[in-house]
């Protein structure tokens, strides 16, 4: 079983870095709405491999979304990432999280509902749910460095199409979000889920009205 949930792991890892990539490719499309529809089909396409992974692979997800504790925990993390990676920095005169963007209603509702419905669900649903759980189970001792290990593939993975910068917070925040999921109890997916959105919303506030 071990063998088989290895081989499933890699070659989902290669499908969904190859689906990654194609998005970035859809970046250069003039079209905006063909561009947002392009890029939500391959993050759904990612969220897809992870789904398929899982069943070839006979885990079952615990998704409790009546557990409230679980979505107070993801926005505590979310606002704790926040405020030291983008509200304070900002204020200081330091943007961590990239150069000013202009204010649009557009942004807002699209950033909302990107950001709460795609990006959060379905890069948790990846990366801790599927990937984290999947090399903390490899380790019988030690399993931190499974959440390690899951958190450099997170960040890695933000290198297809973004920089080395991106690859160190990334890797950064997934090993605060994966951490918080192996230690915390009530720290599941939907809660994790909403802190991700939630994060990356907010840097775009920041984005829009403090840098």
């Amino acid at each position: 079983m071990k063998k088989k949930k290895t081989i499933v792991l890699i070659i989902s890892i290669v499908l969904i870095a190859g689906i990654t990539f194609s998005g970035g490719l859809c970046m250069s499309i003039e079209q905006l709405w063909l561009k947002i529809v392009l890029l939500a089909l391959a993050n759904l396409c990612n969220g897809a491999v992870a789904v398929i992974a899982m069943k070839i692979t006979d885990k079952k997800p615990e998704f409790d979304i009546k557990n409230i504790r679980q979505y107070v925990i993801g926005t505590a993390i979310a606002l704790a990432l926040s405020l030291s990676i983008a509200f304070i920095p900002a204020l200081c005169g330091v943007s961590l999280i990239g150069s000013h963007k202009d204010f649009s209603w557009f942004g807002i509702v699209y950033n909302f509902l990107n950001y709460f419905l795609i990006i959060g669900p379905v890069e948790e649903l990846v990366f801790r749910v599927y990937i984290q759980d999947t090399v903390v189970s490899f380790f019988d001792k030690k399993k931190y460095i499974g959440v390690v290990v899951s958190s450099l593939i997170f960040g890695l993975w933000h290198w297809i199409n973004g920089s080395f910068v991106q690859v160190l917070f990334a890797s950064g925040i997934g090993l605060v979000f994966g951490t918080c999921k192996y230690l915390i109890k009530d720290c599941k997916y939907p809660g994790l889920a909403l802190g991700h959105g939630l994060y990356d919303f907010l840097n775009e506030i920041v984005r829009m009205f403090i840098i």
